[in-house]
């Protein structure tokens, strides 16, 4: 489970879980706009603190972080690269065939580095510290308007909290086939590229089975349990909006300004 952490709720007791979840998803949004605009270094410095600080309060452990997202970091440095071989303008230092190094090519690497790594990092701090029926409320909450043009906004509620839980599940699942699957014999440290490419499609077919198998588990339970869809549903927890979350999006927001200050 710790080798990816993306979606998955991790209980705490942290200021950042304390927050409330409407506002901890306006100042995400806000922080990953402010970071996609941003072209300066001081920008990105600011950022960067303001990312460090919100795994600090969240209390979910340096390397426990860093452990679970290093997927998505080799993939942005992946990208990274390619920007960098592939992007081509302004001082030229190297050339050889289709790959080119540029001035421009390593100023698009870096901006784009940085820009995915900050989004990820913020994004998966608000997944990690807010409950999925509170996420599946607060998209209610913002979809509330479509309610006048005859959106079901409880489906839209149920979906989101579903694809939320199964994020942990599906984690668990291709742990537990890859387990029973090494079991077996089937090496996934081949240093073969195509031999670990067909290891892992061999993952899928037992994935899906899976996948169908919990979602007629799922839909028996909904059943039996008497749900019925088009009622007018309450909420077991109501949010409530407290002084540190005023202090928290006003600081958010100055954030914001001054980054696009920065820019213009």
């Amino acid at each position: 489970m710790s080798n990816f952490i993306f979606g998955q709720y991790i209980p705490g007791k942290s200021l950042i879980y304390r927050l409330n979840p409407r506002m901890k998803l306006l100042a995400t949004f806000l922080l990953i706009i402010a970071s996609f605009l941003n072209h300066s270094l001081l920008g990105f410095v600011i950022l960067l603190v303001i990312c460090g600080g919100i795994i600090q309060f969240a209390h979910v452990g340096w390397q426990f972080f860093i452990k679970g997202t290093k997927f998505f970091i080799y993939m942005i440095l992946f990208t990274s690269l390619l920007q960098v071989l592939f992007s081509a303008g302004g001082t030229i230092y190297w050339h050889w065939g289709i790959f080119t190094i540029s001035s421009f090519g390593i100023q698009i690497a870096i901006l784009a580095f940085f820009r995915f790594l900050i989004a990820i990092v913020i994004l998966t701090v608000y997944l990690m510290t807010t409950d999925p029926a509170a996420i599946a409320q607060t998209v209610q909450g913002i979809c509330y308007p479509l309610k006048f043009v005859g959106v079901n906004l409880d489906d839209i509620g149920l979906v989101t909290a579903i694809a939320l839980r199964f994020v942990p599940t599906l984690t668990d699942e291709v742990t537990n086939i890859k387990n029973a699957q090494k079991a077996r014999g089937i090496n996934y440290q081949n240093n073969s590229l195509i031999s670990r490419i067909k290891s892992n499609v061999m993952l899928l077919i037992p994935l899906f089975m899976n996948v169908f198998r919990r979602a007629e588990q799922l839909a028996s339970a909904m059943i039996l349990r008497g749900y019925t869809d088009g009622k007018n549903r309450t909420h077991l927890r109501e949010m409530h909006w407290g002084k540190s979350d005023t202090f928290v999006m006003v600081m958010t927001i100055i954030v914001f300004i001054f980054i696009i200050w920065l820019n213009f």
